[in-house]
């Protein structure tokens, strides 16, 4: 038992860890600057906690298959509130909602593309671990 809770939480931290650079290659990618680790980890997890309110709260409101695009939607929207609020310039002021727009749109396609990178690596393992049997 204690392994398993172990290895979950070392799982969530590298997937913290892992979203932060993510944070910080999106914004210095559509907002011309980098901001810190520890920055970019508090909003990924302040990130994650408004995500989790949101959704709870879709899942409440909405039911059927409407709710999964709502939800995508309205994901994007608190991230970008989030980065907004979280992500200061390096002259101290936000960097704007359609900035933090542009930064949680890169976010995006960066999950996309890593997904899409694992996919393709675990399902060709899989597949050569069945091709040895015969």
């Amino acid at each position: 038992m204690a392994t398993m809770l172990l290895t979950v939480l070392i799982v969530f931290v590298i997937c913290i860890l892992v979203g932060a650079f993510i944070v910080q290659l999106a914004t210095k990618m559509a907002a011309g600057f980098k901001p810190s680790l520890g920055n970019a980890v508090a909003t990924v997890i302040v990130g994650i906690i408004a995500g989790m309110i949101a959704s709870w709260i879709l899942h409440m409101v909405l039911a059927g298959g409407t709710g999964s695009l709502v939800g995508i939607v309205v994901a994007f929207l608190v991230n970008a509130l989030v980065i907004n609020f979280m992500i200061k310039q390096p002259s101290g002021g936000q960097m704007g909602y359609a900035k933090a727009c542009l930064v949680s749109l890169v976010q995006y396609v960066i999950y996309i593309v890593l997904g899409v990178i694992l996919a393709f690596v675990i399902g060709g393992s899989i597949m050569s671990m069945l091709g040895g049997m015969h």
